[in-house]
């Protein structure tokens, strides 16, 4: 865990700054922009105007956030650098991949702007002058919080309800093994201060459009179980979201649906992109009977295919053809559970 005086001293570096852009990893979800809204507004009350920025338009799913100032869309490499440009300082937040900030990676590669990285995944590249890491924090909003309360910081209604978000959605809303005391705590204290934890539930998972319920019914069609019941792999080719009228955005958690099944441990998802990629989602639960040797470490998995992410939840984009990378993924993962 990262000590006081560490907060503390990263907010007085963050002062010193008036015109700090802020960026996540592409394809946001409720971590990532809640991270960018929580700090956003932690500078607002400072009297600092920081540009959050977003590589994707905001997914339906957090429309909720459009109650609040919003966030920059850059739909181009162009757009982004332009707007990076005019920032006296970079705060990077939930992520510490070139390979999930692709639109701005030659970017970071060549800037000499003051770069500071916070972030709780296990992966990750030299790309910031300075380090906020924790791998233990549940969420990267987690830290804020910390980071707030360490440095005497405010939180306002918006930067509260950000942060819950952030926690709630990163813990799976307290399902996932990461949630711990240290989550329970700082949401206990967020609701204190106003957050409707129901309210944001039904916000976030009882409005789903019709496409993205189609979207999942394609995807459990195409579920197929391997050693021994143990690995499911659901595949989503391009034509799936034409005819179910979905959204990129709307794979969000699908991968999840098969750890359901008890005897499966790992759950894989590959969506095929539109540049020639697939994206690679990957999540773990432990076996049923603490089975040590199934327990699956998918970061290290997403690892091999040049991703990266957390011990239970990780993911990758390679180029091929979703053919091709269904056979590399399904070679790989089968290895892992051979007697």
């Amino acid at each position: 865990m990262i000590d006081a005086a560490t907060y503390r001293d990263t907010a007085d570096w963050i002062s010193r700054w008036r015109r700090p852009a802020l960026i996540s990893h592409a394809k946001a979800d409720g971590d990532a922009i809640g991270s960018l809204v929580a700090m956003r507004s932690f500078l607002a009350r400072r009297n600092v105007a920081a540009s959050a920025i977003l590589f994707d338009p905001l997914p339906d799913r957090y429309a909720r956030f459009n109650r609040f100032a919003p966030l920059t869309v850059c739909k181009n490499p162009a757009q982004a650098a332009s707007t990076l440009d005019a920032a006296d300082a970079l705060i990077l937040l939930d992520t510490c991949a070139f390979s999930q900030l692709e639109p701005v990676a030659d970017w970071l590669r060549r800037s000499p702007t003051p770069k500071l990285a916070i972030d709780h995944h296990g992966t990750r590249d030299e790309l910031a002058d300075c380090y906020l890491i924790d791998e233990s924090a549940p969420a990267t909003c987690s830290i804020l919080f910390d980071l707030a309360r360490a440095a005497g910081w405010s939180i306002d209604s918006e930067a509260a309800e950000a942060l819950f978000v952030g926690i709630a959605t990163d813990t799976g809303w307290f399902r996932h093994s990461n949630t711990d005391a240290r989550a329970m705590s700082a949401c206990a204290e967020l609701m204190a201060l106003g957050v409707r934890p129901n309210e944001l539930f039904e916000s976030f998972y009882l409005q789903d459009s019709a496409g993205r319920v189609r979207l999942l019914a394609q995807a459990l069609a195409s579920l197929e179980l391997h050693s021994s019941d143990r690995l499911s792999l659901m595949t989503l080719p391009r034509e799936a979201f034409v005819r179910a009228a979905a959204k990129s955005s709307d794979t969000e958690e699908i991968v999840n649906e098969p750890l359901r099944i008890a005897s499966v441990v790992v759950s894989v998802l590959l969506v095929e992109q539109e540049d020639g990629q697939t994206r690679i989602n990957l999540r773990s639960k432990p076996p049923v009977g603490g089975t040590t040797r199934l327990d699956v470490d998918v970061a290290g998995i997403a690892r091999g295919f040049g991703g990266g992410g957390h011990r239970r939840a990780a993911g990758a984009r390679i180029r091929g053809s979703l053919s091709e990378v269904r056979e590399r993924v399904l070679s790989e993962l089968t290895k892992t559970f051979e007697d």
